[in-house]
Formats: C-alpha cells, sequence, structure tokens
C-alpha cells in the first residue's frame, strides 16, 4: 500500500528552523520517514487526549503523524523536542 505525505503548516514551519541549523538532524529525520512510509505501524501509539496519533523518537525530538487507512494518507503533524512535543 502506498500512503501519501501530507504536511501540517506548523510541521513545515518547526521543521524549516530546526533543518537549517542541524543537517544531522534533518538525515535522520529522512531516514526515519523513509520506514514510516514502509511501516506506518512502526511509530508508538500514543494514549488518552492524543489518541489515535502515532510518535517516533529522533534524537532529542519526535515526531507526531497520523495515519489514515481509507485516504491512504500520513499526516505529519508535529516535529519538536521532547519537552515541548506533547504540549
Amino acid at each position: 500500500m502506498t500512503y501519501q505525505v501530507v504536511l501540517s503548516p506548523d510541521f513545515e514551519k518547526e521543521t524549516k528552523i530546526f533543518f537549517k541549523k542541524d543537517p544531522v538532524l534533518y538525515g535522520r529525520f529522512k531516514k526515519t520517514v523513509n520506514s514510516i512510509l514502509e511501516n506506518p505501524e512502526c511509530g508508538k501509539p500514543l494514549r488518552n487526549v492524543l489518541k489515535g496519533l502515532r510518535r517516533v523518537h529522533i534524537g532529542h525530538f519526535v515526531l507526531i503523524y497520523e495515519i489514515d487507512n481509507t485516504n491512504e494518507t500520513i499526516t505529519f503533524l508535529k516535529f519538536s523536542p521532547h519537552d515541548k512535543a506533547y504540549k
């Protein structure tokens, strides 16, 4: 199954800042996104208020995304440091 990638507006703002400052982080991010596209269920499911979302750690950062199997899309919602990711 091939999934389409959708980026939230907040996600685009957050990633521009981090990736300009840290190209190594960008490389790790790309590798993680490729593994998510191959196996969307690889991220850990979140609970409570964030139920239905998944997360993957990339260093000290957390990538939060949502899988929509009916429309075959993966929406990347948030990429931020761990202490700010769940707020």
